[in-house]
């Protein structure tokens, strides 16, 4: 199927951006934050803090909005970034030094996405070996948390005793996206990876109506809006339960976006995925709600350089990431249901 006919079927799944305005007003949002992103950019790095996670974020918000390597307008820059990326990285790891785990698999899905759509053979080779070595770093990472109640995710550092919910849902992007290029990664990692989020999910007995459905952070505790995200969005990758995957979808429901952190991005960037993917159990009603607001919300702060601002509420360490990280995680909130990221199909 040709990227044009896929992203036209992915356009009449909903009524969110089906009017020609609305789709104008989208592209010029997302185009106005890559023209952003490239001018941030130096010497192919997008980012002064954490430059691996927001370059990779770079190369995946432009792969998000149709770009590819060997076009005229973004491909330049992609190619910068990407061989950033493979020149700032040892054979495997692929992390900074502040959050190590997590910068290694954002520029691992990066690369993983971006294999097979350099403009050269060569390229691709680099991508693919690069991406290949990275995923058995991120494999061979999994399951090292002491507790053995968070067993089954990834922890963000080698001091960290415990796993980390919305991190472990970062590497499975990466393990999908592997999977999509035929690598062969156990199902067992993806289960288990899985099983770690799920385990936080509160039940329909859950004697609070309002935590019903949604995710803590830890084995117990109450339910926060970034675990509930990423718990919803792995539920969706992995076709489970359709009674656990609707318990997370209402809670969603219940806790629409609002401009505040400290974990805006990251929590809707999972969120509409994992909407998006479970839409016809319930014909779109929830994703198009709930799509709908984020949406409003990025527009209507939006700065005329092209850049998406932090909310009030995040932190200093996230804020000191730039707006080269908040301005691509917008834009790939944005292109969600698109269908041109590779992992989004």
């Amino acid at each position: 199927m040709s990227r044009k006919v896929l992203l036209s079927l992915l356009l009449l799944a909903g009524p969110v951006f089906a009017g020609d305005a609305l789709q104008a007003q989208r592209r010029d949002m997302v185009d106005r934050g890559l023209k952003f992103l490239v001018s941030i950019q130096k010497e192919g790095a997008v980012g002064d803090d954490r430059p691996q996670a927001v370059t990779a974020l770079f190369i995946l918000a432009c792969l998000s909005s149709g770009a590819q390597p060997g076009d005229a307008d973004y491909g330049p820059a992609m190619q910068a970034a990407y061989t950033w990326i493979l020149k700032n990285g040892d054979q495997a790891f692929l992390g900074g030094d502040k959050e190590p785990n997590a910068d290694h698999a954002l520029a691992a899905l990066a690369l993983s996405e971006a294999t097979g759509m350099a403009p050269n053979e060569p390229e691709n080779l680099k991508l693919y070996s690069k991406a290949k070595a990275a995923l058995q770093y991120s494999l061979e990472i999994q399951d090292q948390g002491v507790d053995p109640k968070f067993g089954g995710g990834w922890r963000p550092d080698d001091q960290t005793r415990v796993n980390d919910r919305v991190l472990t849902a970062w590497f499975l992007c990466e393990l999908r996206s592997s999977q999509l290029r035929f690598e062969n990664v156990s199902q067992g990692n993806f289960d288990r990876a899985t099983d770690f989020l799920a385990a936080s999910q509160k039940g329909s007995d859950e004697p609070k109506e309002d935590e019903r459905g949604g995710f803590s952070l830890g084995a117990a505790g109450l339910a926060v809006r970034s675990a509930s995200a990423a718990g919803e969005y792995a539920l969706a990758l992995a076709d489970a339960d359709p009674a656990r995957i609707e318990l997370g979808r209402t809670w969603l429901a219940r806790h629409p976006p609002t401009w505040y952190g400290p974990n805006f991005y990251p929590t809707h960037f999972f969120a509409v995925r994992g909407l998006f993917r479970t839409r016809h159990t319930d014909g779109g009603k929830a994703f198009d709600a709930y799509f709908a607001r984020v949406v409003r919300l990025l527009r209507e702060r939006q700065e005329p350089d092209g850049r998406f601002p932090f909310p009030p509420g995040h932190g200093g360490p996230i804020v000191a990431m730039g707006p080269g990280y908040s301005t691509a995680m917008g834009i790939l909130i944005l292109n969600v249901d698109r269908g041109y990221l590779p992992l989004d199909q």
